[in-house]
């Protein structure tokens, strides 16, 4: 019997009868393996009427059953952490490694927002003679929350979980290659028990959607994961229904290795934040500016490391890169790769895709690539790195600041004052220093330029859905 996925709204999963079926296929073979029963405008309808209704409910309640509420939400998932993450490999192809630590974090963002929901200062009171004033920090109201394919369930909740610690309920819609994760962890949430219409989940055609989403007056805040492009004309939506964003949007982080640096440190551990996720990953280290005299080395070592890499399916246990989500990014990862080849790159490892069932391509490495080539202009979001050699730090710094994205970036060298001060000068929301991790659960994240606006991440990203509002009363 083929496997059907339907919307889960107002606590219970809904009909599959009469709506369209969109097939999902597996990235490791190629074949079909599920469908979904498209949303139709009803569903949207019905999830919006039980988002609102869930909303007078949630913001009636004290912070303690907010609390309670996300506690729940993060054991709920920690206890079916395999079922899900087995869920997100089958349809989007990374290693059960990474697909576990994805849903381990997903549930450490849920306790860390239980915790944060006590620690905002939700109400200020001024007393004049005449007048006293009360700023109460109130929910906006219910949240449209918009999710990408390559952290399938992790995209969901970095935005759920303020929004519901904010008092607001959610309304999520799963990204049509990879529904199958969410799903599991919207089955996981329904077996918390949670209030009906808290959280309610669409599937199908995002675009028509989230476009009713927006324009119904019921949503007041539009969050989302993914590509410029998406996030540009979800922005330019949202501004007409005047609705606040939250953006995190594409990068194309530069990586500056110092002279002096520990070569064998940049590798293992660019390396493996390159290949991370089968490069399909927006904080991904895309052009790594090189000392002319280190370039070779590095290069070298570094097309080593990538050759070294199994690349298998995902559930097998043995791999370590797993597939491109679909077959569009590995068209897109030939023509990254040659056009960097025509214009004078040299390619040291990889450079094509795997003779095999499924979407797979062999992690490659660019020696000497120039700055005008397609993969240094632009996000890569697949296993290629691009190496560049500089000969003055003044001119790789301008040179990684040449790009309209500013969402990471990376600084390694062998003392770390001096790369501290490097790192103040790259335009991103977050720049790692000798060492690859710049997302933390308790900490603001954001890009800057074309990526993004609004935060995740951190106590203050429950202030993305709340607004003061001000009481102001005559002195008896």
């Amino acid at each position: 019997m083929e496997r059907l996925y339907t919307q889960f709204v107002g606590g219970a999963w809904g009909e599959a009868g009469g709506r369209e079926r969109r097939p999902v296929v597996s990235p490791a073979s190629g074949r079909e393996i599920a469908a979904i029963a498209s949303a139709e405008p009803d569903d949207v309808a019905r999830a919006l009427e039980a988002a609102a209704a869930a909303q007078h409910d949630l913001a009636a309640r004290d912070l303690s059953e907010r609390a309670a509420i996300l506690d729940a939400m993060a054991r709920a998932v920690a206890e079916h952490r395999d079922r899900i993450a087995a869920a997100v490999t089958e349809d989007q192809g990374k290693p059960l490694a990474e697909a576990r630590a994805e849903i381990d974090g997903v549930a450490e963002v849920f306790a860390f927002f239980a915790e944060a929901v006590g620690d905002l200062d939700w109400q200020v009171e001024d007393r004049t003679p005449e007048v006293r004033r009360q700023a109460a920090l109130v929910p906006v109201g219910p949240v449209a929350v918009i999710g990408t394919w390559n952290f399938p369930v992790e995209t969901l909740a970095v935005h759920m979980a303020p929004a519901i610690a904010a008092g607001c309920s959610t309304i999520s819609i799963a990204n049509a290659l990879t529904p199958g994760g969410p799903v599991a962890f919207f089955a996981a949430l329904a077996e918390a028990e949670l209030p009906p219409g808290l959280v309610n989940l669409l599937l199908g055609n995002a675009a028509a959607c989230s476009a009713a989403l927006i324009a119904d007056p019921r949503i007041r805040h539009v969050s989302y994961t993914g590509s410029v492009a998406v996030g540009r004309q979800l922005a330019e939506q949202a501004g007409r229904a005047i609705k606040r964003c939250t953006l995190e949007l594409g990068g194309n982080a530069p990586a500056i290795v110092l002279e002096g640096a520990d070569l064998d440190l940049v590798v293992a551990e660019l390396g493996a934040k390159r290949f991370w996720n089968a490069g399909q990953v927006c904080t991904a280290p895309n052009r790594l500016f090189v000392p002319q005299r280190d370039h070779d080395a590095l290069v070298e070592r570094l097309g080593a490391f990538a050759a070294d890499l199994v690349v298998g399916d995902g559930s097998e246990p043995a791999t370590a890169m797993g597939p491109l989500v679909s077959a569009r990014r590995v068209r897109l990862m030939n023509a990254i790769v040659g056009d960097a080849q025509a214009r004078g790159a040299a390619l040291v490892t990889g450079g094509r895709a795997l003779e095999r069932d499924g979407h797979f391509w062999a992690p490659t490495v660019l020696g000497r690539v120039p700055d005008a080539a397609e993969g240094m202009r632009s996000e890569i979001f697949g296993p290629v790195a691009c190496v560049a050699p500089y000969a003055t730090l003044d001119e790789a710094v301008a040179r990684a600041n040449r790009c309209d994205l500013g969402l990471a970036g990376y600084v390694y060298g062998p003392d770390p004052e001096r790369a501290r001060a490097v790192a103040a000068r790259i335009e991103a929301g977050a720049v790692g220093v000798n060492q690859p991790v710049v997302a933390f659960v308790d900490a603001p994240f954001r890009g800057v330029k074309d990526s993004g606006l609004g935060h995740v991440g951190g106590r203050t990203a429950i202030l993305e859905y709340l607004m003061p509002r001000l009481t102001a009363s005559r002195q008896v």
